[in-house]
């Protein structure tokens, strides 16, 4: 029984964090036992660890008048002092917690434009996010010199962008190919000219044609090769983007020439003819800071690893991919 004692007060003088969860507590309530209702104790095993405080410092922390306490002052001096690392202490597994979220919860910000928002990105996001759910992603709608401007800004973390003949990347960026596109004559499946082989550009400019503004241009000798036949046809509907040119395609109006990345294999109310006789393939990939890719940034290379899985599946114009 002795020895058991020993054990216990010895224990009650060593466990300082509990003497002073105890005595706060205590000191709060007003009443033993309800600090050590609160604390999940019984009522002797906190008076045990007041004892044994006031013990090791040499000092009475309580005057007591039956079940009522009421601090002394150097009780007060004491409570004033620990309370803020009690109340620490108490919060410490929520805090920590919460810390931890933060730090989990990675951001990633990737700049797109009106293409690659609607018809490259949602397949790629949609995985990303499923595979990676600590990674909360930023989409910024943004055109080519708005994109760059954000990633030299640091406010993006990559773009993805089509190479631009007209507009090459300087060299404080790093340009990735990843999807390949045809270029084709968009129109409707009834139109005159859809699923024609080898179309020339006079059986085109026949009919009302709506082409991206020069600065939009993904097909490098778009605008070169109508000066060519000498064939400039005056466009009823200016360009605006590619979301809003598709309702005017699908309605009769005019037809269009882009790459088929706009066209949804599977089901879509608009087809494209191939003219891979008149133009080069379009391309489109990750553009970043430099040497931003080559750093180890586990973000960018889930992104990347997604990416180029999927890059196959959604490019028409297959290469080295």
């Amino acid at each position: 029984m002795d020895a058991a004692f020993k054990i216990n007060k010895f224990y009650y003088k060593n466990n300082r964090l509990q003497q002073l969860r105890g005595f706060c507590y205590a000191a709060q309530f007003g009443n033993v036992t309800k600090a050590a209702k609160h604390m999940g104790l019984t009522q002797s095993t906190v008076s045990l660890q007041i004892k044994a405080l006031e013990e090791e410092m040499g000092i009475k922390l309580f005057e007591r008048n039956g079940p009522q306490i009421k601090l002394t002052h150097q009780g007060e001096t004491l409570f004033d002092l620990s309370l803020p690392y009690v109340d620490g202490l108490q919060n410490l597994y929520e805090t920590f917690h919460h810390e931890l979220s933060i730090v989990q919860k990675t951001e990633l910000h990737i700049c797109v434009n009106s293409t690659t928002l609607n018809f490259i990105m949602p397949p790629i996001i949609k995985a990303f996010i499923q595979q990676n759910p600590h990674i909360y992603v930023t989409l910024h709608y943004a055109e080519h010199d708005e994109a760059l401007e954000k990633l030299e800004q640091g406010v993006a973390d990559l773009a993805v962008l089509p190479k631009r003949e007209h507009k090459p990347f300087s060299k404080s960026f790093d340009y990735t190919p990843l999807f390949h596109y045809v270029p084709a004559l968009i129109t409707r499946p009834d139109h005159p000219l859809a699923g024609r082989r080898k179309l020339s550009v006079q059986e085109i400019s026949c009919y009302e044609l709506s082409l991206p503004a020069e600065d939009l241009r993904v097909i490098p000798n778009l605008y070169d090769i109508f000066p060519a036949h000498e064939i400039n046809k005056k466009l009823r509907v200016n360009f605006v983007n590619w979301e809003t040119t598709r309702k005017y395609i699908e309605a009769g109006l005019v037809i269009s020439i882009s790459s088929d990345v706009i066209i949804d294999k599977d089901n879509d109310t608009l087809v494209a003819t191939p003219l891979s006789h008149l133009f080069p393939n379009a391309e489109y990939g990750f553009v970043t800071k430099r040497h931003k890719m080559n750093r180890k940034n586990s973000k960018l290379d889930k992104l990347m690893d997604v990416a180029k899985y999927y890059a196959p599946r959604l490019s028409t114009a297959y290469k080295d991919l």
